[in-house]
């Protein structure tokens, strides 16, 4: 399945939007900031809220809890120089930096394809294009997605590699 994420600052909380293949609106991402945590929500069209993404940046790294009604896992992330590395806990998933150094791929334990990202190249929009191969794990996906964004761009607008 495909989908498109893309920042939206249209209000205060909106920070997320995610389009099917039509560019038909399928989920929204809102979230709270505070001084030591963000809390975001993936909720469907219609509001009903699906997954809840929590994070917390630390000097050295960023760690995130993502859940939904039945599971949860977290991700930490660890910056260096020009390079990120992603640790998942919880659920047995890789994630792998693409030569362009803006797109990812998430593997499982058995080196299956859960889902890739890249970015937009064919509207230009700024939205990252999002190949999901797991209908079971989508909005985990999309939540991995959202986190991957947040450790690029939170300090700094420079775009770094996943490793």
């Amino acid at each position: 399945m495909k989908l498109f994420l893309r920042r939206d600052n249209s209000s205060a909380n909106t920070r997320f939007i995610v389009c099917d293949h039509t560019g038909a609106e399928k989920f929204t991402v809102t979230g709270k900031r505070t001084a030591s945590t963000d809390k975001m929500i993936l909720s469907s069209i219609d509001a009903t809220p699906l997954v809840t993404i929590r994070s917390a940046p630390f000097h050295v790294f960023y760690a995130f809890s993502i859940k939904d009604s039945k599971d949860k896992f977290a991700i930490t992330a660890t910056k260096g120089s020009r390079f990120i590395r992603y640790r998942f806990h919880g659920i047995s998933w890789t994630l792998c930096r693409s030569s362009d150094l803006r797109s990812f791929e998430i593997f499982d334990a058995d080196g299956k394809l859960i889902m890739s990202q890249c970015a937009d190249r064919y509207l230009s929009t700024g939205a990252y294009e999002l190949d999901i191969y797991s209908e079971q794990r989508e909005y985990f996906c999309i939540a991995a997605a959202i986190c991957a964004d947040a450790v690029n761009f939170t300090d700094s607008p420079e775009r770094v590699a996943a490793q």
